[in-house]
């Protein structure tokens, strides 16, 4: 008998983990449009799985700022652990920010790094790479200008499916200064393998 998706909040400002077998996967929603957040796993490479997404839409050696449907992330090991499956509304799937951290913030707040890293049980310096979702970009010849504004509904969302067992995290990011968000909560859904 198959089991029942299971549907888990996580507030504003928190992580959560969850514990993924291969063939599953993990739907992070904003149901009130309001919230973006981060995702990560223990080993994943952001510097590697943008190389091998570029080699991989332009055949050369580039960089590019975003995972799209139909590409993986990678871990240190250049093994594809997830696959990005969906992404619906506005913002992109960052694969260029580490993420927040505690001091970037004057109250010293715990940012996405820290609650990742404290969901994973793991120290923050071995928090390899993040991706940062629901958030909008502009890039020019002096810079990469990520978290610009973004216009979000309810019900935007992206999913990822493992390719393998593994665990990872979602956070609810604390920041409050980021166009287009304001405070709110994520759902995050994990689904059996379609059968």
């Amino acid at each position: 008998m198959a089991m029942a998706d299971v549907s888990t909040e996580v507030p504003h400002g928190t992580a959560k983990r969850f514990d993924l077998a291969a063939g599953e996967s993990i739907r992070i929603e904003t149901p009130d449009g309001a919230q973006g957040g981060d995702f990560s796993f223990p080993g994943f490479d952001q510097a590697l799985t943008r190389n091998k997404l570029g080699w991989k839409r332009f055949g050369r050696p580039w960089l590019v700022f975003a995972a799209e449907p139909g590409d993986s992330l990678f871990d240190v090991d250049g093994e594809a652990t997830f696959e990005l499956v969906a992404l619906v509304g506005d913002g992109v799937a960052d694969i260029m920010y580490p993420g927040c951290w505690d001091e970037v913030y004057e109250d010293r707040r715990p940012g996405c790094q820290d609650l990742i890293s404290a969901a994973l049980s793991i120290g923050r310096r071995d928090l390899t790479g993040m991706l940062s979702f629901f958030i909008g970009y502009s890039a020019d010849d002096i810079a990469y200008r990520g978290l610009a504004g973004v216009d979000l509904n309810p019900g935007d969302h992206l999913e990822f499916r493992a390719l393998r067992d593994v665990s990872c995290a979602v956070s609810a990011c604390p920041d409050l200064d980021i166009p287009g968000w304001r405070p709110g909560g994520l759902v995050v859904t994990v689904k059996e393998p379609v059968q």
